[in-house]
């Protein structure tokens, strides 16, 4: 896809964690959710194609003062905070203090979706189907949701798949208890649970406002080893499914029928829509019992990992639409500087 490009008289800042040098998957997820540096200079370098100077700033503790210093005219955010419940939205925040226009979406959606538990309850109440559920803070709690089906344990405000593991579908009370045990202490936080739903699993990248829906991915585990979790775990997206394996579970564009992809985009327009969602995000989702698709998970801050081997679903899908890398940055970024009557 040829995109006509402009440059514009624009000091760019990106807002990024990055991950410490070295940093290994396989042997802790404490980062998971922090980018590359080998990403954010991609990032940079995309940008430069339509700015005159791009600066990175780590979105930590002096995050705000080193903004408020460097002034940039606009920030391309995909910082992912480094402590709290509403740690994505720490620099939102920061930059609508200062007044500063910035991509992807705002304070009230980043908290949101970061919050598993928020978001599908402002899924139900617009009628956006996804998975019942319970949020338990403590593993002795009262159980409300039962056993008429497999049942699904994961932190409630975590991204990357972290705490996502094997032990995370369990079929009685013994093993949930157990399992929810573990990941309320290990993440200091609640856990969720929701019905386990073992229908084809999807991922839907989003980008533009209104947004285009590109080429659904699909997620599927057939290829795996035996005794590999068959759903998107911590070892499938980070281990298996990565440049240092040769196993694959992301296929694009999904073979699916017309009714079911125009379902699936249906779903995740409407997801888009009623959680203000901005300039792109990716939407996880199943089939249920009758084939009808269900919102499992908002990333309003997807990854953006350059690799192809790496097989990161946003990049994956532009691809598959016809975007190179520095395309997709250059069309997100485009999206945010009209969104916010920057783009004349």
């Amino acid at each position: 896809m040829s995109i006509q490009t402009r440059k514009y008289d624009l000091k760019v800042a990106i807002t990024c964690n990055l991950q410490p040098e070295n940093y290994s998957h396989e042997n802790t997820d404490v980062f998971a959710e922090f980018d590359s540096s080998a990403t954010v200079e991609a990032i940079k370098m995309a940008l430069l194609n339509y700015c005159r100077e791009v600066i990175v700033i780590e979105g930590d503790e002096a995050a705000y003062g080193k903004i408020k210093n460097e002034k940039p005219d606009f920030v391309f955010n995909i910082a992912e905070g480094i402590k709290g419940e509403s740690r994505e939205a720490h620099i939102p925040a920061m930059l609508e203090m200062l007044g500063i226009p910035y991509s992807g979406s705002g304070v009230t959606t980043m908290s949101i979706t970061l919050d598993k538990r928020r978001t599908k309850e402002v899924l139900c109440s617009n009628g956006i189907r996804t998975p019942r559920f319970q949020l338990l803070k403590k593993a002795d709690e009262k159980l409300n949701i039962g056993f008429e089906s497999t049942l699904f344990l994961k932190p409630n405000c975590e991204g990357s798949s972290k705490g996502i593991t094997a032990k995370s579908v369990v079929k009685n009370e013994d093993e949930l208890r157990s399992a929810a045990a573990e990941i309320i202490e290990h993440y200091r936080q609640p856990v969720l649970i929701e019905q386990f739903l073992s229908g084809r699993e999807f991922t839907v990248a989003m980008l533009g406002n209104p947004p285009r829906v590109l080429p659904i991915v699909e997620i599927c585990f057939d290829s795996l080893p035996a005794g590999v979790p068959k759903f998107d775990c911590y070892d499938v997206k980070w281990v298996y499914d990565s440049a240092r394996n040769d196993y694959d579970t992301t296929f694009c564009p999904a073979q699916i029928s017309n009714e079911l992809q125009q379902q699936i985009e249906r779903t995740a327009q409407r997801t888009f829509e009623v959680l203000e969602i901005r300039d792109f995000c990716r939407i996880d989702m199943r089939l249920d019992d009758e084939g009808n698709p269900s919102v499992l998970d908002v990333n309003a801050l997807p990854g953006l990992i350059p690799d192809p081997k790496e097989n990161s679903r946003f990049p994956k899908a532009a691809y598959t639409a016809g975007y190179t890398y520095e395309e997709m940055i250059g069309e997100i970024f485009m999206a945010a500087l009209k969104r916010a009557g920057m783009r004349l």
